[in-house]
């Protein structure tokens, strides 16, 4: 070995040994792709962990340095192994109302859900818009509501003779929403709980202005759901207004008392047909549970949405919850408030614990969030953020959100990574491997990278644009935000007249304009 032919002769011994482990590594991976599709190759390896974890305090809150946001993914998902994913919607659900963000609520099933081994608890969730209709548009759209002229809380004119705010639409048939591209990728697609993008029958008065716009015209199968808001607790009580109607028990008497659900059937759009009784939020996952169900039998991938009209207005707690919190001399209205939260907290727990049963948990993402901030003059918390609903500041578009998927998340993370309801639809799409039209704009961005821990900047900035009246000739605000700033506008007639800059990682209360 001491002479030159000795090294040269070892030297390419190496080289031989090296390229036939090349070969034979390349060899393997290739088998397992192909021959096993069940096990993508992303069960083999541990995705990379990010530093994105940031303690709560303000001091620690800092930026973290960019990562790589390659596309280069792990594994893609294949027609073998395609994920089910269920969205799970609040209604009015505060930051601060959940238990893990210091809630008087008890919500122990989204405490085990924020800290499971493979789930995400994203504190830098936004919703899309500071009230529900804007959200649920953005939620299904991937983009701006203002876009498609869902101005604010859409509705016609049950409680009018003329629309209330004309010039809020329902979502038009043109867009393109989550539910038709999962349904075009082979997804069985369903919906159970509160639409709020649009009405399912005409006007009575014929009014052409206000089109008919329900779940089935947007990609989703199966569908039973409100127009609007319902009680979170009801009785049949044979109201005259709405026929098979549920009404509200308890303290409110300043809200119709009345709300329909509807499905389709072959004759058309049609009242549920049997009295609702009991929690709301416990109907909805009845109907859930045996569509999930359903289709592990049918070994067909799934796409469910359950919107929950749990905690808006009309919150009425069974007894059961109720009794917990009077025991704990909370006040009624306090009291209907967070029992009809912790209501909605077991169904999770359900959830959960049905997909465990199933086998199915695994291959399934379930994302939990809100549609925006807490009702004015409610119970509601934000944890200290400034502003509610109806308000572009923290309070009203920070809201609750975990992302549990064992099958890409690989350990349990607190993240400040800014995550919005926009990037639903371009998560699905990156997801699925699928590419949006190239005329079609969309506003949010695929998290993907993020949660494979390829990303743990944005390095996209969000924004919002919302008037509470529907009307943007008068007074509306403008707000933007990145990973750190954010900025907020304040227009009337069409002429900025106040700014504001925020250091969110410094000033998470906004208390300290910059500008």
């Amino acid at each position: 070995l001491n002479s030159e032919y000795g090294w040269s002769k070892m030297l390419l011994g190496t080289k031989k040994a090296i390229y036939y482990l090349m070969v034979f590594t390349l060899l393997s991976l290739y088998l397992l792709r192909h021959r096993f599709p069940s096990n993508s190759i992303s069960t083999l390896f541990s995705f990379a962990e990010t530093t994105d974890s940031i303690p709560a305090t303000s001091a620690h809150r800092q930026v973290v340095a960019a990562a790589s946001s390659s596309r280069n993914y792990v594994s893609p998902v294949t027609s073998t192994m395609r994920p089910n994913v269920i969205l799970a919607l609040a209604d009015d659900l505060g930051w601060g109302d959940v238990q893990y963000n210091k809630g008087n609520a008890f919500t122990p099933n989204l405490n085990r859900m924020a800290h499971s081994p493979n789930s995400i608890l994203l504190q830098r969730y936004y919703s899309g818009g500071p009230v529900c209709s804007p959200t649920r548009g953005t939620l299904l759209t991937g983009r701006n509501h203002n876009r498609y002229c869902v101005w604010t809380a859409n509705f016609a004119g049950r409680r009018r003779g003329d629309f209330v705010m004309p010039e809020t639409m329902p979502l038009p048939l043109s867009e393109i929403t989550v539910a038709e591209v999962m349904r075009e990728a082979g997804y069985s697609t369903a919906l159970f709980g509160k639409w709020h993008l649009g009405d399912f029958k005409p006007l009575k008065d014929g009014n052409k202005k206000w089109p008919v716009s329900h779940p089935g015209q947007h990609g989703f199968e199966q569908w039973l759901a409100t127009e609007r808001s319902a009680p979170t607790c009801t009785i049949n009580c044979g109201c005259k207004q709405f026929q098979n109607s549920t009404c509200v028990t308890g303290h409110y008497g300043d809200r119709p008392p009345c709300t329909n659900y509807y499905t389709n059937k072959s004759a058309g759009i049609e009242s549920w047909p049997d009295p609702i009784l009991g929690d709301d939020s416990h109907f909805i996952w009845s109907l859930a549970a045996d569509y999930i169900r359903d289709q592990v039998k049918s070994t067909k991938p799934f796409f469910l949405f359950l919107p929950f009209h749990t905690v808006h207005k009309r919150y009425i707690a069974t007894e059961h919850y109720r009794d917990i919190y009077l025991k704990k001399n909370y006040s009624l209205d306090e009291a209907d408030y967070y029992g009809a939260i912790s209501a909605m907290d077991e169904v999770i727990g359900l959830l959960r614990e049905l997909l465990e049963e199933l086998g199915i948990k695994n291959n399934t993402l379930l994302w939990f969030s809100s549609d925006n901030g807490p009702e004015l003059h409610t119970p509601g918390m934000t944890n200290g953020l400034r502003g509610a609903k109806y308000s572009l500041y923290e309070g009203g578009v920070r809201v609750p959100s975990v992302i549990e998927w064992p099958d890409a998340i690989r350990s349990n993370r607190e993240s400040w990574f800014p995550v919005m309801s926009n990037d639903v639809l371009p998560t699905i799409y990156d997801m699925l491997n699928i590419q949006p039209k190239d005329d079609y704009s969309i506003d949010g961005i695929s998290i993907l990278p993020f949660l494979q821990g390829k990303a743990s900047q944005r390095n996209q900035p969000m924004y919002w644009a919302y008037n509470i009246n529907g009307n943007f000739n008068n007074s509306y605000s403008i707000s933007t935000s990145g990973d750190r700033y954010k900025l907020v506008v304040r227009y009337k007639n069409g002429k900025p007249q106040h700014y504001e800059l925020f250091d969110l990682v410094n000033d998470l209360a906004e208390r300290n304009n910059l500008s």
